[in-house]
């Protein structure tokens, strides 16, 4: 036994109408960039920059003195704090001998010598 089927019609039942199908979708591509941008940003919330002991003066000279020395790469963690009172990002480089009395250049950057908590030598 065969049923004859109804057509199908949509009654508006208030004044929504939903976009064409074309426009619906349209934002749909940028999800993987948000996503992407959501996990960067959670990362980054999260990272824990462990702090490293101070280093003296003294300390610091024969560090960069051997890195310039055997052309080594060097890592150097600031006193600098985030607007979150993290320590920021190392600066790694190469130390290629320029300093003054104030300032400490490494790749072109200037570092104050009274703001550098720990130098290391990269391996």
């Amino acid at each position: 036994m065969m049923r004859k089927r109804t057509k199908k019609e949509f009654t508006d039942y208030n004044d929504y109408h939903d976009r064409p199908f074309g426009l619906k979708w349209g934002t749909a591509f940028a999800l993987d960039e948000l996503t992407q941008s959501i996990a960067q940003n959670k990362h980054l919330a999260t990272k824990v920059v462990k702090e490293l002991p101070q280093q003296s003066r003294f300390e610091i000279d024969e560090l960069l003195q051997l890195a310039f020395l055997k052309s080594k790469t060097i890592s150097i963690q600031m006193n600098d704090r985030d607007e979150n009172g993290n320590l920021m990002d190392s600066i790694t480089g190469k130390f290629e001998g320029l300093a003054d009395e104030t300032y400490l250049y490494i790749d072109t950057i200037a570092i104050e010598w009274d703001s550098i908590r720990n130098v290391s030598i990269i391996r």
